[in-house]
């Protein structure tokens, strides 16, 4: 949303002031949610310590290290290919069951 009114801000020139208002208050409302998620993170030690798995590898930082936990709990007790499939990564040899064309 904030990218939107970022974007709507440029194209229309009169209300540029109720929209920077706009984005001021989303930038703060997703500011006190990661701040609200970061507070929960810490009271799981689990938690924590996948984070901090996560985050030493080069390119993921906190939010994508909160996605990949929050997203799929089963990282760290399931084996790479498992993983991959199950976030829908992995090619599958056999396709899924599609329904006979009717001719």
């Amino acid at each position: 949303m904030i990218a939107a009114k970022r974007q709507r801000q440029f194209v229309d020139k009169h209300p540029r002031k109720s929209i920077g208002r706009l984005i001021k208050a989303l930038e703060q409302e997703l500011s006190a949610l990661d701040q609200s998620i970061d507070d929960a993170g810490r009271c799981s030690p689990a938690w924590c310590e996948k984070e901090d798995l996560l985050a030493a590898v080069p390119g993921v930082g906190p939010g994508i290290a909160r996605a990949l936990i929050a997203g799929l709990p089963e990282l760290g007790q399931l084996d790479r290919k498992r993983i991959a499939a199950l976030a829908g990564l992995a090619p599958s040899a056999r396709p899924a069951q599609m329904e006979p064309f009717d001719r």
